[in-house]
């Protein structure tokens, strides 16, 4: 697969903007190789007449709809956030209320499965936000007060079984397998 494809499917799934930097760590290219790619991306996107474009803000780049869309956009935002909670969406929710805060790959340990858009639209609603990074520089996510005052809790602890729930021997042990996979890594500076 095209260097240019790898980095469309890496901005895609991400949760934010990507350095440059970054993508040539995670593509294991070189920063050249990685613009050469960007140019070809943005190239082609204005090719095929994409309803997405490739977004740069110094060495920092994202793939953003494009401002012809917007007010389509703003439509579709609108439904996914005044819309019911999926299953999925509930139970993210429910994991970060119970055990947060707590990275996305910790999540989607859990899960099981991919959580970055799920993640996405529950910052939408206001429900989740993104704190701190953890020492590996991955932000962690926490439920909000607006989650709070949706649920009429003063606290998290407020939950129903929330000292049982928190501590479930099976989360804890996915945890712990996640924490011994991130100690046998070698930190990649940005």
């Amino acid at each position: 697969m095209k260097l240019a494809s790898q980095i469309e499917s890496m901005l895609f799934v991400s949760a934010k903007p990507l350095s440059v930097r970054k993508i040539a760590d995670l593509t294991e290219q070189s920063a050249e190789d990685v613009r050469v790619a960007l140019d070809e991306l943005k190239s082609r996107l204005e090719k095929e007449g994409s309803g997405i474009m490739l977004q740069e803000l110094g060495q920092e780049v994202e793939l953003a709809t494009r401002p012809e869309v917007n007010e389509l956009v703003r439509r579709v935002i609108k439904t996914e956030t005044q819309g019911e909670l999926t299953r999925p969406s509930l139970e993210a929710l429910t994991i970060l209320a119970y055990r947060g805060p707590m990275t996305r790959p910790e999540l989607e340990q859990i899960r099981g499965v991919q959580s970055a858009l799920i993640l996405r639209n529950l910052m939408l609603r206001g429900l989740v936000e993104e704190q701190e990074t953890d020492p590996l520089g991955l932000p962690t996510y926490t439920v909000t007060f607006d989650f709070l005052n949706a649920l009429g809790l003063k606290s998290v602890e407020a939950l129903p079984q929330y000292e049982e729930l928190r501590g479930h021997t099976v989360v804890q042990g996915l945890l712990a397998d996640l924490e011994k996979e991130k100690n046998n890594q070698p930190v990649v500076e940005n």
